[in-house]
Protein backbone atom coordinates (compact mmCIF):
# COMPACT_ATOMS: atom_id res chain seq x y z
CA UNK A 1 0.00 0.00 0.00
CA UNK A 2 1.71 3.42 -1.25
CA UNK A 3 1.86 6.79 0.38
CA UNK A 4 -1.62 8.38 -0.61
CA UNK A 5 -4.59 10.44 0.43
CA UNK A 6 -7.71 8.13 0.68
CA UNK A 7 -11.04 9.59 0.74
CA UNK A 8 -13.45 7.04 2.30
CA UNK A 9 -17.03 6.69 1.65
CA UNK A 10 -18.87 5.77 5.25
CA UNK A 11 -22.00 4.76 5.90
CA UNK A 12 -25.02 7.31 5.77
CA UNK A 13 -27.11 5.65 8.82
CA UNK A 14 -26.83 1.95 8.69
CA UNK A 15 -23.32 0.69 9.78
CA UNK A 16 -23.45 -2.41 8.32
CA UNK A 17 -23.51 -0.79 4.92
CA UNK A 18 -19.75 0.04 4.84
CA UNK A 19 -17.46 -1.81 2.43
CA UNK A 20 -15.08 -4.51 2.98
CA UNK A 21 -12.20 -2.30 1.16
CA UNK A 22 -12.86 0.68 3.62
CA UNK A 23 -12.33 -1.48 6.64
CA UNK A 24 -8.97 -2.64 4.89
CA UNK A 25 -8.17 0.68 4.01
CA UNK A 26 -8.91 2.40 7.35
CA UNK A 27 -6.96 -0.65 9.23
CA UNK A 28 -4.09 -0.30 6.68
CA UNK A 29 -3.09 3.47 6.60
CA UNK A 30 -1.10 5.36 9.40
CA UNK A 31 -3.42 8.11 10.23
CA UNK A 32 -7.39 9.09 9.69
CA UNK A 33 -8.46 12.62 9.54
CA UNK A 34 -12.18 12.60 10.24
CA UNK A 35 -14.47 15.36 10.68
CA UNK A 36 -15.42 14.73 14.09
CA UNK A 37 -13.38 13.02 16.22
CA UNK A 38 -15.92 11.49 18.39
CA UNK A 39 -18.79 10.38 16.13
CA UNK A 40 -15.66 8.37 14.40
CA UNK A 41 -14.62 6.73 16.94
CA UNK A 42 -18.28 5.17 17.04
CA UNK A 43 -17.66 3.60 13.74
CA UNK A 44 -14.16 2.71 13.75
CA UNK A 45 -14.41 0.66 17.40
CA UNK A 46 -17.69 -1.53 15.80
CA UNK A 47 -15.07 -2.58 13.36
CA UNK A 48 -12.16 -2.99 15.88
CA UNK A 49 -10.50 -0.09 14.01
CA UNK A 50 -7.64 1.53 16.00
CA UNK A 51 -6.09 4.14 14.72
CA UNK A 52 -4.27 7.79 15.60
CA UNK A 53 -7.17 10.13 14.58
CA UNK A 54 -7.14 13.88 14.00
CA UNK A 55 -9.64 16.33 13.83
CA UNK A 56 -10.35 18.25 10.48
CA UNK A 57 -13.84 19.83 9.52
CA UNK A 58 -14.89 23.17 7.94
CA UNK A 59 -13.19 25.52 10.83
CA UNK A 60 -9.55 23.96 10.33
CA UNK A 61 -9.70 22.95 6.92
CA UNK A 62 -6.96 24.86 5.56
CA UNK A 63 -4.70 24.60 8.67
CA UNK A 64 -5.19 21.13 8.94
CA UNK A 65 -4.96 20.31 5.02
CA UNK A 66 -1.45 21.45 5.43
CA UNK A 67 0.11 19.69 8.18
CA UNK A 68 -1.50 15.89 6.40
CA UNK A 69 0.37 16.91 3.37
CA UNK A 70 3.52 17.32 4.46
CA UNK A 71 2.54 13.96 6.41
CA UNK A 72 1.85 12.26 3.37
CA UNK A 73 4.52 14.07 1.84
CA UNK A 74 7.08 12.04 3.77
CA UNK A 75 5.71 8.59 3.33
CA UNK A 76 2.61 8.67 5.56
CA UNK A 77 -0.43 7.00 4.56
CA UNK A 78 -3.62 8.60 5.20
CA UNK A 79 -7.04 8.53 5.17
CA UNK A 80 -9.87 11.09 5.64
CA UNK A 81 -13.70 10.61 6.51
CA UNK A 82 -16.70 13.14 7.08
CA UNK A 83 -19.39 12.10 9.71
CA UNK A 84 -21.03 10.02 6.97
CA UNK A 85 -21.06 9.49 3.69
CA UNK A 86 -18.47 10.95 1.16
CA UNK A 87 -16.48 13.38 1.86
CA UNK A 88 -16.20 16.34 -0.13
CA UNK A 89 -19.81 16.52 -1.07
CA UNK A 90 -21.84 18.96 1.17
CA UNK A 91 -19.11 17.88 3.80
CA UNK A 92 -15.41 19.13 4.50
CA UNK A 93 -12.91 16.85 2.50
CA UNK A 94 -13.21 19.15 -1.37
CA UNK A 95 -10.17 21.82 0.28
CA UNK A 96 -7.74 18.98 1.55
CA UNK A 97 -8.24 16.98 -1.73
CA UNK A 98 -7.53 20.27 -3.53
CA UNK A 99 -4.42 21.35 -1.66
CA UNK A 100 -3.13 17.45 -2.41
CA UNK A 101 -3.81 17.03 -6.40
CA UNK A 102 -1.96 20.57 -6.28
CA UNK A 103 0.62 19.00 -4.82
CA UNK A 104 1.32 15.92 -6.55
CA UNK A 105 -0.10 13.90 -4.49
CA UNK A 106 -1.95 10.24 -4.97
CA UNK A 107 -5.77 10.71 -4.00
CA UNK A 108 -7.48 7.20 -3.87
CA UNK A 109 -11.29 7.31 -3.81
CA UNK A 110 -12.67 4.26 -1.93
CA UNK A 111 -16.51 4.86 -2.33
CA UNK A 112 -19.12 3.72 -0.43
CA UNK A 113 -22.86 4.46 0.50
CA UNK A 114 -24.60 8.09 -0.81
CA UNK A 115 -28.23 9.68 0.02
CA UNK A 116 -28.40 10.97 -3.39
CA UNK A 117 -28.13 7.64 -4.83
CA UNK A 118 -29.76 5.79 -2.62
CA UNK A 119 -32.75 8.35 -3.28
CA UNK A 120 -33.08 8.34 -6.64
CA UNK A 121 -33.15 4.34 -6.93
CA UNK A 122 -36.44 4.30 -5.35
CA UNK A 123 -37.82 7.52 -6.64
CA UNK A 124 -39.45 5.70 -9.44
CA UNK A 125 -37.39 8.39 -11.56
CA UNK A 126 -37.02 7.25 -15.68
CA UNK A 127 -34.73 10.62 -16.01
CA UNK A 128 -31.09 9.48 -16.75
CA UNK A 129 -30.19 13.25 -15.85
CA UNK A 130 -30.20 15.25 -12.44
CA UNK A 131 -28.82 18.27 -10.76
CA UNK A 132 -27.54 18.02 -7.32
CA UNK A 133 -27.17 20.96 -5.05
CA UNK A 134 -26.35 20.42 -1.69
CA UNK A 135 -28.27 21.82 1.25
CA UNK A 136 -30.67 25.12 0.26
CA UNK A 137 -30.31 28.00 1.78
CA UNK A 138 -31.31 29.02 4.67
CA UNK A 139 -33.06 32.38 4.21
CA UNK A 140 -36.07 32.02 2.04
CA UNK A 141 -36.02 34.91 -0.65
CA UNK A 142 -31.89 33.00 -1.75
CA UNK A 143 -33.97 29.31 -1.35
CA UNK A 144 -37.05 30.77 -3.38
CA UNK A 145 -34.47 32.01 -6.00
CA UNK A 146 -32.99 28.85 -6.18
CA UNK A 147 -36.31 26.83 -6.31
CA UNK A 148 -36.56 29.12 -9.22
CA UNK A 149 -33.98 27.75 -11.21
CA UNK A 150 -34.73 24.26 -10.64
CA UNK A 151 -38.48 25.36 -12.10
CA UNK A 152 -36.93 26.68 -15.15
CA UNK A 153 -34.44 23.85 -15.80
CA UNK A 154 -35.87 20.57 -17.65
CA UNK A 155 -33.17 18.27 -15.25
CA UNK A 156 -34.43 16.62 -12.58
CA UNK A 157 -33.31 18.62 -9.31
CA UNK A 158 -32.01 16.58 -6.19
CA UNK A 159 -31.01 18.38 -2.99
CA UNK A 160 -30.86 18.26 0.86
CA UNK A 161 -33.01 20.06 3.31
CA UNK A 162 -31.98 20.05 6.99
CA UNK A 163 -35.14 19.32 9.68
CA UNK A 164 -35.47 22.96 10.65
CA UNK A 165 -36.22 24.11 7.21
CA UNK A 166 -38.28 21.13 5.62
CA UNK A 167 -41.76 22.80 6.45
CA UNK A 168 -40.47 26.38 5.26
CA UNK A 169 -39.01 24.28 1.64
CA UNK A 170 -42.61 22.72 1.12
CA UNK A 171 -43.82 25.27 1.17
CA UNK A 172 -41.72 27.42 -1.28
CA UNK A 173 -41.67 24.84 -3.30
CA UNK A 174 -45.39 25.10 -3.45
CA UNK A 175 -45.82 28.98 -4.29
CA UNK A 176 -43.29 28.47 -6.82
CA UNK A 177 -44.12 24.79 -8.33
CA UNK A 178 -48.22 24.59 -7.45
CA UNK A 179 -50.06 22.74 -4.99
CA UNK A 180 -50.27 19.56 -7.55
CA UNK A 181 -46.75 18.95 -8.45
CA UNK A 182 -45.74 15.21 -7.18
CA UNK A 183 -42.17 15.17 -5.36
CA UNK A 184 -40.09 12.28 -3.81
CA UNK A 185 -38.73 13.00 -0.09
CA UNK A 186 -36.42 10.50 1.59
CA UNK A 187 -36.09 10.62 5.28
CA UNK A 188 -33.12 9.40 7.72
CA UNK A 189 -32.21 6.99 4.69
CA UNK A 190 -30.72 3.83 6.03
CA UNK A 191 -31.68 4.61 9.66
CA UNK A 192 -34.09 3.25 11.79
CA UNK A 193 -36.65 5.18 11.04
CA UNK A 194 -36.35 5.64 7.52
CA UNK A 195 -39.40 7.06 5.37
CA UNK A 196 -40.13 7.72 1.76
CA UNK A 197 -42.53 9.61 0.49
CA UNK A 198 -43.84 10.40 -3.39
CA UNK A 199 -46.97 12.39 -3.39
CA UNK A 200 -48.10 16.24 -4.45
CA UNK A 201 -47.32 19.18 -2.44
CA UNK A 202 -50.42 19.44 -0.85
CA UNK A 203 -51.15 16.66 0.72
CA UNK A 204 -47.35 16.18 1.54
CA UNK A 205 -48.14 19.80 3.65
CA UNK A 206 -50.88 18.38 5.30
CA UNK A 207 -48.88 15.03 6.70
CA UNK A 208 -46.09 17.42 8.12
CA UNK A 209 -48.36 20.13 9.63
CA UNK A 210 -49.73 17.26 11.43
CA UNK A 211 -47.28 14.47 12.21
CA UNK A 212 -44.53 16.78 13.69
CA UNK A 213 -42.40 13.37 14.54
CA UNK A 214 -41.70 13.30 10.75
CA UNK A 215 -39.81 16.88 10.83
CA UNK A 216 -36.31 15.30 12.80
CA UNK A 217 -33.48 13.96 10.29
CA UNK A 218 -32.19 14.92 7.30
CA UNK A 219 -34.16 15.06 3.83
CA UNK A 220 -32.94 14.32 0.26
CA UNK A 221 -35.60 15.85 -2.10
CA UNK A 222 -36.37 14.74 -5.84
CA UNK A 223 -37.86 17.25 -7.96
CA UNK A 224 -38.78 15.69 -11.60
CA UNK A 225 -37.79 17.76 -14.55
CA UNK A 226 -40.41 19.08 -16.74
CA UNK A 227 -39.15 19.44 -20.39
CA UNK A 228 -39.24 22.73 -21.47
CA UNK A 229 -40.96 21.99 -24.79
CA UNK A 230 -44.00 20.62 -22.33
CA UNK A 231 -43.76 23.66 -20.60
CA UNK A 232 -44.14 26.03 -23.60
CA UNK A 233 -46.73 23.97 -25.30
CA UNK A 234 -49.74 26.49 -23.81
CA UNK A 235 -52.67 28.01 -25.22
CA UNK A 236 -51.37 31.63 -26.05
CA UNK A 237 -54.95 32.92 -25.67
CA UNK A 238 -55.17 31.70 -22.23
CA UNK A 239 -51.92 33.01 -20.89
CA UNK A 240 -52.29 36.50 -22.37
CA UNK A 241 -55.43 36.42 -20.82
CA UNK A 242 -53.91 35.69 -17.45
CA UNK A 243 -51.41 38.28 -17.95
CA UNK A 244 -54.32 40.89 -18.39
CA UNK A 245 -56.14 39.57 -15.21
CA UNK A 246 -53.06 39.09 -12.95
CA UNK A 247 -52.27 42.90 -13.34
CA UNK A 248 -55.56 43.75 -12.25
CA UNK A 249 -56.55 40.93 -9.93
CA UNK A 250 -55.11 38.93 -6.93
CA UNK A 251 -53.63 35.54 -8.55
CA UNK A 252 -57.18 33.36 -7.31
CA UNK A 253 -59.69 35.90 -9.20
CA UNK A 254 -57.69 35.37 -11.99
CA UNK A 255 -57.40 31.79 -12.19
CA UNK A 256 -60.99 31.31 -11.36
CA UNK A 257 -61.97 33.74 -13.82
CA UNK A 258 -59.80 32.10 -16.76
CA UNK A 259 -60.96 28.44 -15.83
CA UNK A 260 -64.56 29.82 -16.68
CA UNK A 261 -63.46 31.14 -19.93
CA UNK A 262 -61.70 28.73 -21.46
CA UNK A 263 -63.49 26.00 -19.25
CA UNK A 264 -60.33 24.40 -18.21
CA UNK A 265 -59.08 22.80 -14.76
CA UNK A 266 -58.49 25.46 -12.33
CA UNK A 267 -55.43 23.41 -11.11
CA UNK A 268 -53.55 23.54 -14.89
CA UNK A 269 -54.46 27.37 -14.87
CA UNK A 270 -53.68 27.86 -11.54
CA UNK A 271 -49.72 26.62 -12.27
CA UNK A 272 -49.94 28.76 -15.48
CA UNK A 273 -50.25 31.86 -13.60
CA UNK A 274 -47.50 30.94 -11.12
CA UNK A 275 -45.35 30.12 -13.75
CA UNK A 276 -46.15 33.92 -15.51
CA UNK A 277 -45.77 35.52 -11.96
CA UNK A 278 -42.21 33.51 -11.60
CA UNK A 279 -41.35 34.51 -14.97
CA UNK A 280 -41.95 38.06 -14.03
CA UNK A 281 -39.37 38.67 -11.41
Amino acid sequence: MNSALYIVGTPIGNLDDITSRAIEILNSVDLIACEDTRHSKHLLSKFSINKKLISLHQHNEEGKSSFLIKEIQNGKKIAYISDAGTPGISDPGAYLVKKALEAKIKVVPIPGASSITAAFSVAGITSTQFKFYGFLPNTDSRSKKVIKQFYKSQFTSVFFVSPHRILKTLELLEGVYGANQNIFIGRELTKLYETVYKENLHDLLLKFRNEKHNLKGEFVIIIEGIEQEHKGSRNLGVENALKIMLNELSLNQSVKLVSQIFKMKKNEIYNLALEIKNNDK
